[in-house]
């Protein structure tokens, strides 16, 4: 498995893990199934092993469907809500095999899209279709950075500039 294809599933399953684990441990009745599902969230946040955190989801998503009824059960969310969520968890896991070099170059191109962005978003009176123009940019730049793509990211970085320079 690729390491892309890796990091992908690992998020997914601390995503989904993590979820379903504080669930469990808040809202179920028993103290020692609370206190096992905080230490399974712990080691599928910790695990590299995707079966062994596989096992953990399935393990969790059985507990949680012993709580069915409970109107805090957490459903399964919408495609673009989940791959919301995975994001963020993959940005750890792949953040953690990156040189220091590629992590300064991250972080500074995510200074870049930000301050272009911000400038633009603080203009008064700027047309809508460059301000969506600027949230689009943005949000394809930080998708980019997110999977680690240099050349998109530094495309949306130009972009922005362009805007920022040509409307504020």
């Amino acid at each position: 498995m690729a390491l892309r294809e890796w990091a992908w599933r690992i998020a997914e399953l601390r995503q989904r893990g993590v979820g379903l684990a504080a669930f469990v441990a808040a809202c179920g009745e028993d103290e020692a199934r609370a206190l096992e599902a905080r230490r399974l969230a712990a080691l599928v946040y910790v695990t590299g092993d995707v079966d062994e955190a596989e096992g953990i989801v399935l393990t969790l998503e059985e507990w949680a469907d012993d709580l069915a009824g409970h109107p805090h059960h957490p459903g399964v969310p919408r495609p673009d809500e989940a791959d919301r969520l995975t994001r963020d968890h993959l940005k750890d896991v792949l953040r953690a095999h990156l040189t220091p070099p590629a992590r300064n170059w991250m972080s500074g191109t995510r200074l870049s899209l930000d301050v272009s962005f911000h400038a633009l978003r603080r203009a008064r009176g700027l047309d809508p279709r460059i301000r969506e123009d600027a949230y689009y940019a943005y949000g394809r730049g930080t998708m980019a950075l997110d999977l680690g793509h240099r050349a998109a990211a530094q495309r949306e970085v130009e972009r922005l500039r362009e805007l920022r320079d040509a409307h504020v």
